[in-house]
C-alpha cells in the first residue's frame, strides 16, 4: 500500500531579485588599444611628417597652425613630430629594459627558490642589497658605468628591475617545487634545467605578465627622470624629460612646452597601467554583475510534485509523548 503525498506549489512572488550585467569595457582592453594607438603615432608621424626632429625652423614659438598642428618650440622645430619620436624612445626603453629584466630576474629567481639553501641566501641577500638602493641612484651609477645614448640607458633601466622580478618569481617556485609533478619528473631522473623551464617556470608565468606591464610603467618614468637630468637619451635625439629639461627656462613664455612632454608622460605610464590592472582582473577575476534587489527571491515551482511513499509512516503518540510507527 502506498500513500500518496502532494508538495504544495508556493505562490510566485513578482518580486524577485534581478541581476543586470553590465559589460563595461575592460581595463586591458583600454590599456592595448591605448598602447596600440601610442606605437602606430609613433610610427607614422615621422614618416608622414614633412619635418626632421632636428631640422631648426623660422618660426620659434610658433602657435597651432595648419603646418604645425602643435605648434613649435623655442628652435622652430615641430613639437607633434618631436613628441611622435619621444613616445617611440619611451615605448622602446620600457618595453626592452622591461623584458631583459624579466628574463634575467626570472633565472635568478627560479634558480634561487629551486635550489634553495645556500645559493638563495646569497642571491637574496645581494637582491635586498640592490632594492635597498634608490631606484634613481642606482640608475645613475649604472649609467656612470655604461654611458648615454639608448642602449646603455635599457642596461642600465634593467639592472634596477631586474631584482623586483628575482623577488617576485622566488616565492611561487620555493612552493610548486614540493608539488608531486616536480617530484615525480626529478624521481624520473629529468635534469633541474628542465624541470625549470618546463614544469615550474610555466606554472608561475602569471604574477610575471601582471609584473612586466606594471614594471614597464615604472620605466618610463625612470627613463624621463634620467634624460631630465642630463643622463638618459642624449640630444639632440628628442626624450620626454629632455624636452621638459630644455622647455624649463620658456615655461611663461610657452607652458604648452612643458605640458605636451608631460601629458606624453602620464599617457604612456596610463597605457602601461590599464594593462597590468587588466591582467590582474583577469587572472583573479572578482565577479562582475551589478546585483539589485527589488524584492525577497523564492523559488519558482511550476507544477505539484507527486511522491509516492512507502506504507509504513510515523505518527505522534500523543498519550506517552513518543512517536509510534503503523
Amino acid at each position: 500500500m502506498t500513500a500518496l503525498t502532494t508538495t504544495r506549489t508556493p505562490v510566485a512572488n513578482p518580486l524577485r531579485t534581478i541581476t543586470f550585467r553590465f559589460r563595461l569595457p575592460s581595463a586591458l582592453g583600454w590599456g592595448v588599444g591605448l598602447l596600440a594607438a601610442l606605437v602606430v603615432g609613433s610610427i607614422l608621424i615621422p614618416l608622414v611628417s614633412p619635418y626632421e626632429v632636428t631640422t631648426i625652423g623660422d618660426t620659434p614659438f610658433g602657435g597651432i597652425s595648419a603646418e604645425h598642428w602643435l605648434g613649435t618650440d623655442n628652435l622652430g622645430r615641430d613639437n607633434l613630430t618631436r613628441l611622435a619620436s619621444a613616445a617611440q624612445v619611451a615605448l622602446i626603453v620600457s618595453f626592452f629594459a622591461t623584458a631583459i629584466a624579466a628574463v634575467i630576474g626570472s633565472a635568478i629567481g627560479i634558480a634561487a627558490g629551486y635550489l634553495g639553501g645556500m645559493v638563495d641566501n646569497i642571491v637574496m641577500r645581494l637582491v635586498d642589497v640592490l632594492l635597498a638602493i634608490p631606484a634613481v641612484l642606482l640608475a645613475l651609477l649604472a649609467g656612470a658605468v655604461f654611458g648615454h645614448g639608448m642602449v646603455p640607458l635599457i642596461l642600465a633601466l634593467a639592472l634596477i628591475a631586474t631584482p623586483g622580478f628575482a623577488r617576485l618569481m622566488r616565492a611561487p617556485i620555493m612552493a610548486l617545487k614540493e608539488r608531486d609533478f616536480v617530484v615525480a619528473a626529478e624521481v624520473a631522473g629529468v635534469r633541474r634545467p628542465q624541470i625549470a623551464i618546463r614544469h615550474l617556470l610555466p606554472n608561475a608565468l602569471t604574477p610575471l605578465f601582471v609584473q612586466f606591464a606594471s614594471t614597464a610603467s615604472l620605466m618610463v618614468l625612470l627613463e624621463s627622470t634620467l634624460s631630465f637630468l642630463g643622463q638618459g637619451i642624449a640630444p639632440p635625439d628628442p626624450s620626454a624629460g629632455r624636452m621638459i629639461s630644455d622647455a624649463i627656462r620658456f615655461m611663461q613664455r610657452d607652458p604648452m612646452l612643458i605640458l605636451l612632454p608631460a601629458a606624453l608622460i602620464v599617457v604612456v605610464t596610463i597605457a602601461w597601467n590599464l594593462i597590468a590592472d587588466g591582467l590582474q582582473n583577469k587572472f583573479s577575476p572578482q565577479g562582475g554583475a551589478l546585483r539589485i534587489a527589488v524584492g525577497p527571491e523564492r523559488p519558482l515551482v511550476r507544477r505539484a510534485d507527486v511522491v509516492v511513499a512507502p506504507a509504513t509512516t510515523t505518527t505522534p503518540n500523543l498519550t506517552s509523548g513518543k512517536e509510534s510507527t503503523r
